[in-house]
């Protein structure tokens, strides 16, 4: 029998819309591009709860029990956290491949609670689709959250110690929660990677600061006892009006729009919290969120969160086509809640309801029990678990550091802020297409040598996204002086607004190459914008697509037919290329590594100068 008071089930529905939001998001839902909003809704409510329970503590004894809201936070955090970390890092090593990269420094720093700082320093991309999926990437927001946790007790009671009216207190917490989102505002730079104000303590905390704020105005124990009809009637049409802004959020808004980040994280924040003082509150919104299975869910939100990624990521790692799949999807999807259920009836309930001594006694009589009924079970049960430590620990310990994907997209960044390399005097034109060997003229079939192969790397302007990025030091080696321009997630769509500003300003050159697409659709209208836009004098290359994702066959039939349409411009086949040389790729099936890059930027070099 359930004996939470309903202002808890509530919250608890609550944590269930986020946690679902976040889960639905991941496995690359696109019906909801906003899904990642679940993390800052997670914020607010952290917020609010926790600066709830510490004012309350103040207001009753005139002290904040520091040490032992810690010790509680310890113990509701870390015995899952510790249980999935070596499960996670023995399924990484069972199943292999490029999302073993710097596995030790990701255990490290979960441990710590730095993650968010650590994915900052090693060029980890949260919304960039690509590469193996790191399986302990959404730590960061537990690191955040933490990082709060430690802090803020400390602030608040410095702040309650010299401030005593509550509204000026809230006014005063409300600055650095204002100071956060302004911080995000002006670190974002637009088109670039968000990564450093998504993961950042300082520009991503703004959320948690004004649920700290809204809870020294309305705490949750005065929210949930209000009683007159027109008080709940107010908190409730705010909360309606929040989960409203939220759904709509979630619905239309990407991770990669300046919009979230210039502002627009703000009233997302506020409906936030409007939704969390209603579902705190004695009116139907929090009766409509303690509905049973979402009081149920939001129980074991906090498993299912950490369960999730790791069981997605092994997925996709395995097989990078996995999400395709409906079957898989579905498993991504019921697995996470399954584990959250098992730690949860497991671990989590009977550990923070008899605490350590009185958990530690429950398993002594259990294994006792265990014991004395099914012995060979207990043995290959412990037999079982050790081997899986085992392999955790060696995997953890081997598991390769640097490089990857990461690090050689990192590269090619630098490589695209430093600008075009001077060519040299005595540099090579790109080779013509007579001059190859047999083998390799057949990855040119349809081709035919035309004009003088006069093109150096200095003629070539270069646009493209995170596959021509992991290209860009291949590319400056084998066409030196070339410019790249390229962004990770750029999509076709936005290629007029980028060969438009570089026209503008003088560096656009007379071949331009166009390597977009893999990040979704390419409409007919935008091709023909990009020739409009490149101009009788300018010759157009578009390089086709390798991507094992749904589009990857009507980009590659989109660039065909607008070639086809459009005399003077070719298609650079780079798909029929690589797909000679599939070991070439990372596990994703779409980057090269290192000497797929080379590949790369050579297949352009030849297409280039046969052609033009």
């Amino acid at each position: 029998m359930n004996t939470q008071h309903p202002r808890a089930q509530g919250l608890d529905g609550l944590r269930a819309l986020a946690v679902t939001a976040v889960v639905v998001y991941h496995v690359h839902a696109p019906w909801l591009p906003g899904g990642f909003l679940g993390v800052d809704l997670f914020f607010v409510l952290s917020g609010y709860l926790i600066t709830s329970l510490l004012a309350a503590d103040h207001w009753r004894g005139g002290r904040l029990r520091l040490v032992a809201f810690w010790r509680r936070r310890a113990l509701r955090l870390l015995p899952v956290l510790w249980l999935v970390l070596p499960v996670t890092a023995c399924a990484a090593t069972l199943v292999g491949g490029d999302g073993r990269h710097d596995l030790r420094g990701a255990v490290a720093a979960a441990l710590t609670y730095r993650s968010n700082w650590w994915q900052l320093g090693r060029h980890d991309m949260y919304f960039a689709q690509f590469g193996a999926e790191p399986p302990l990437r959404h730590l960061w927001s537990l690191a955040v959250e933490e990082q709060f946790y430690v802090a803020w007790p400390l602030l608040l009671w410095a702040l309650m110690a010299v401030v005593r009216r509550q509204w000026a207190q809230a006014a005063i917490v409300a600055v650095p929660a204002a100071a956060s989102f302004t911080a995000m505002a002006v670190l974002y730079v637009p088109g670039t990677d968000p990564s450093r104000v998504y993961y950042g303590t300082d520009t991503h905390g703004g959320g948690l600061l004004l649920g700290a704020a809204v809870a020294l105005v309305l705490p949750l124990s005065r929210a949930g006892t209000m009683r007159r009809a027109g008080y709940v009637r107010a908190i409730d049409g705010l909360g309606a009006a929040g989960l409203a802004v939220l759904a709509a959020a979630a619905l239309l808004v990407s991770g990669t729009s300046a919009f979230v980040y210039r502002g627009g994280l703000v009233p997302v924040c506020l409906a936030a919290a409007a939704l969390t003082v209603a579902a705190g509150g004695p009116g139907r919104v929090a009766r409509v969120l303690a509905w049973r299975p979402l009081a149920w869910t939001g129980r074991r939100s906090y498993g299912i969160y950490l369960w999730h990624w790791p069981v997605l990521a092994c997925l996709v790692n395995a097989a990078p086509e996995a999400l395709g799949s409906p079957f898989a999807r579905c498993a991504a999807l019921t697995l996470p809640v399954a584990l959250a259920a098992a730690s949860y009836r497991v671990l989590e309930e009977p550990l923070l309801r008899l605490g350590v001594r009185g958990y530690a006694e429950l398993c002594s009589t259990f294994l006792r029990r265990a014991w004395g009924a099914r012995p060979r079970l207990v043995l290959g049960a412990a037999a079982a678990g050790v081997a899986a430590a085992c392999v955790a620990y060696v995997g953890v310990l081997r598991a390769p550091s640097g490089g990857g994907l990461q690090s050689q997209i990192a590269s090619g960044e630098r490589v695209v802020a430093a600008g075009p390399a001077p060519a040299s005097p005595t540099a090579r034109p790109a080779e013509p297409l007579h001059a190859l060997r047999p083998a390799q003229r057949e990855e040119f079939p349809d081709d035919e040598p035309s004009g003088v192969p006069d093109v150096t790397g200095a003629d070539i302007t270069a646009v493209g996204d995170s596959v021509m990025l992991a290209s860009a030091d291949a590319l400056q080696e084998s066409l030196p002086g070339i410019a790249v321009d390229a962004v990770v997630g750029r999509q076709m769509s936005s290629a007029p607004q980028v060969l438009e500003r570089l026209r503008d300003a003088g560096r656009l050159r007379r071949v331009v190459v166009v390597g977009l697409g893999t990040n979704g659709d390419v409409d007919r209208e935008t091709l023909d914008r990009v020739v409009r836009i490149a101009g009788p004098g300018r010759r157009v290359a578009f390089v086709d697509v390798q991507a094992p994702r749904s589009w990857e066959s009507r980009v590659n039939n989109a660039l065909r037919e607008g070639v086809r349409d459009h005399p003077g411009t070719v298609l650079i086949p780079w798909r029929a290329v690589i797909a000679r040389h599939p070991q070439l790729l990372w596990g994703d099936g779409i980057h090269p590594r290192p000497e797929g890059a080379r590949l790369y930027a050579r297949t352009l070099s030849i297409a280039v100068g046969a052609r033009f």
